[in-house]
């Protein structure tokens, strides 16, 4: 079987697993359980997208492939990892407001020149 034979059977499997998430999510849980877990589908799709542009060896995908339930498992290792998302976003969006100020005064002084 060719390499992209078998990356396509991965994404394939991984792209069901998300599916059968959701479709559980649907069946089984109130509208506002399912928003609660919508952090939860986003990181897992996040995961799937990132598993999409890896190039993998033939090996590497043959075990992937056989491994169960594998974005849970590669989910449940984000979240216990050191990795905090959180900080990252806070310095992110600290960043962007003092852009965003710093444009607005920028703007502000520069009508102030004009009226002049």
């Amino acid at each position: 079987m060719s390499y992209d034979d078998l990356k396509e059977m991965l994404m394939k499997k991984i792209d069901q697993e998300l599916f059968n998430y959701k479709q559980n999510l649907i069946k089984n849980y109130t509208p506002e359980e399912i928003i609660e877990q919508a952090y939860k589908i986003n990181i897992k799709q996040q995961i799937r997208d990132i598993i999409d542009g890896i190039i993998f060896s033939k090996e590497q995908i043959q075990v992937l492939l056989k491994t169960d339930n594998l974005l849970e498992k590669l989910y449940d290792k984000y979240e216990k990892s050191d990795g905090n998302i959180w900080e990252y976003l806070e310095d992110n969006v600290g960043d962007s407001l003092g852009n965003i100020v710093k444009e607005y005064n920028q703007l502000k002084n520069k009508n102030k020149e004009k009226e002049r």
